[in-house]
């Protein structure tokens, strides 16, 4: 039995005319993407609830990863999200545990960021890295960029005593308004 089949002309037939189906560069929603490919859950009842089962489900055992693409198109880098799903789905039809199909996807994201920072520093000379954003609640991501970054010689920077998601991003706005308006 196909998930939701009932949905699946609609929800085609809304993305072919992209009704409803806005472009993101949200990390958050790739998570989506891939706990509902896995069947974590296909709707959640708060921001985050699926990138947070996915990364529940992860066998920390694993040490594989998927690769991403990452282009460079004028200024701008572009990490292709589409590969990782690829390779997820690839290996969900070839019956590996969606344990390790969770565990990989997680290893993919965090590998694709620190290649992302390695071509930033090559372009730019920055030595340091800001991990922030809701994506970086997620235990499994931070640590597994935290330590490729290190190891490629990054100093890293991580939240603390604010939250790295949107009320962490709040405050940032506030200080930055009140800077300006000095």
């Amino acid at each position: 039995i196909r998930r939701n089949a009932e949905q699946w002309d609609v929800v085609l037939a809304m993305a072919g005319r992209g009704v409803n189906a806005p472009l993101t560069s949200s990390a958050g929603r790739l998570f989506d993407a891939v706990a509902a490919i896995l069947g974590v859950r296909d709707s959640i009842n708060y921001e985050g609830q699926a990138a947070v089962e996915l990364e529940q489900w992860a066998n920390l055992t694993e040490r594989g990863s998927y690769p991403a693409t990452v282009t460079e198109v004028g200024p701008v880098l572009h990490l292709h999200g589409v590969d990782l799903v690829h390779a997820v789905v690839a290996d969900l039809r070839a019956g590996v545990p969606r344990e390790v199909i969770a565990t990989r996807f997680h290893h993919g994201v965090a590998d694709a960021i620190v290649r992302v920072c390695l071509m930033l520093r090559e372009t730019t000379g920055v030595g340091a890295a800001a991990l922030s954003g809701g994506v970086f609640q997620n235990v499994l991501l931070l640590e597994r960029t935290v330590a490729g970054l290190e190891q490629a010689g990054f100093r890293v920077l991580t939240h603390s005593r604010v939250p790295p998601n949107d009320g962490g991003i709040s405050l940032g706005q506030v200080a930055i308004a009140a800077a300006a308006s000095r």
